[in-house]
């Protein structure tokens, strides 16, 4: 509607002014250096109109000619930098289809075409990658670094070049400084906790752990199991200091955050027995007993009285079972202590028991030893230790990421480096 009610004044002025000359007729002389021109009013309105039409078509005509170099040089600028992006683009298609040679090329092209080459940087780095050269994709990512908008990118590209070679000094670097830029950032938060854990910085480990908690970046049972995994790190390092009570506060503390933790368990109730907290130390074993029950426990549970007898040990494994009918390693432990209590009956039925649901080597080397020691029965003996020797090996400790075994649980397998990577088994 405003359009049309312009396009209609636009019309309308240029006919009353027509119309208003008409109905004024008047004459113009104009002398000038010896010259005289007589015409009328409207002729001489109308040659101005003319003339200045003219220097109107004229000036457009002088500002395209001046004006035509730089929209040359601006068309050609944008030509090239839709170009440019193009190759990005297929470059990065490229990538992800494993094409190689083609990501090369397209590399190459648009860090050409395109100003900027951190904006290519990425591309270049995979393509380079790809190519079997990590020196030209560290170059690449390195360019990244230095512009802001990609920074990040680029340090993760690094990060993760360094953890290819295997220099752990240079991926925590580069790691810190990309969790500076990007605190919380999903998957940096576990990558660095574990080069930090690989580093024996359990203390900054636990600094990684509150700012994940802050950002909410990690499950929460996640979460809690590294901390417990910290603070058990942290106490061992106490501990072996001389500071048993700083150590004990800091076991508990792991013992709380993540009670199906058995090291931390363990840990706890040796700390407090050492502190003559029997009582304490009772509870904290029957806590994760019921949430895991582990050798490691049972051990711990015999540690607390040493110099018990052998129906005083009888009666405290019966308590330990209770707190847990399923584990089988209760059972064991139980028919062992009945067995040194010659309590033959009590140590038959939980050794059935444990061989039933899962037979192994320990459970058929006690019915071996049942048998010599109750019955004297060197041919039934035989025939349960013959089953020993066929049987499972025994569980231990064994890193899910390279296999290896090992004696005791560690925090970072000796072998390869995993964090928090032995399982019982």
């Amino acid at each position: 509607m405003g359009r049309l009610l312009k396009l209609l004044i636009l019309v309308a002025l240029p006919v009353v002014a027509a119309v208003w000359l008409a109905d004024r007729p008047g004459e113009v002389t104009i002398r000038w250096q010896g010259w005289r021109l007589d015409t009328s009013l409207a002729v001489l309105v109308m040659l101005l109109l003319a003339v200045l039409a003219v220097v109107h078509g004229l000036g457009t005509a002088i500002r395209a000619v001046l004006r035509s170099p730089g929209r040359f040089l601006a068309a050609r600028k944008s030509r090239r930098l839709k170009e440019g992006y193009r190759a990005l683009s297929d470059g990065l298609t490229a990538v992800a289809a494993g094409d190689s040679r083609r990501a090369h090329r397209l590399a190459r092209r648009a860090d050409k075409l395109l100003p900027d080459r951190s904006l290519t940087g990425f591309l270049g780095a995979q393509a380079a990658e790809m190519a079997g050269d990590p020196t030209t994709a560290e170059k690449h990512l390195a360019e990244m670094v230095e512009r802001p908008e990609s920074a990040f990118l680029g340090l993760k590209g690094l990060l993760a070049l360094a953890l290819k070679r295997g220099d752990q000094a240079q991926a925590l670097d580069f790691a810190r400084r990309a969790w500076a830029l990007q605190p919380g950032a999903e998957g940096l938060a576990t990558i660095l906790f574990d080069l930090q854990a690989r580093a024996g910085q359990w203390a900054e480990a636990e600094l990684t752990l509150a700012e994940v908690k802050r950002k909410g970046s990690m499950g929460g049972a996640d979460l809690l199991h590294r901390r417990a995994l910290v603070l058990d790190q942290r106490a061992a390092a106490a501990e072996a200091a001389g500071d048993t009570r700083g150590a004990l506060t800091l076991a508990l503390d792991a013992h709380r955050a993540d009670p199906m933790f058995v090291p931390a368990a363990a840990r706890a109730a040796r700390l407090l027995h050492r502190l003559g907290k029997d009582r304490r130390a009772t509870a904290v074993i029957e806590h994760a007993w019921r949430a895991a029950p582990h050798p490691a426990l049972v051990e711990a549970w015999i540690a607390l009285a040493p110099a018990e007898t052998a129906l005083m040990r009888v009666k405290r494994m019966e308590r330990l079972v209770r707190a847990n009918p399923d584990s089988l390693d209760g059972h064991l432990g139980l028919a062992e202590a009945a067995l040194s209590a010659r309590l033959w009956g009590q140590a038959r039925t939980h050794l059935s028991i444990a061989a039933e649901a899962t037979p192994s080597a320990r459970a058929y080397g006690l019915l071996a030893r049942l048998e010599r020691e109750e019955r004297d029965d060197d041919a039934a003996a035989a025939a349960w230790t013959a089953k020993a020797a066929a049987a499972p090996a025994a569980s231990s400790w064994h890193c899910a990421a390279c296999g290896r075994q090992a004696e005791t649980w560690q925090a970072v397998c000796a072998g390869c480096g995993a964090v928090d990577g032995l399982e019982w088994r």
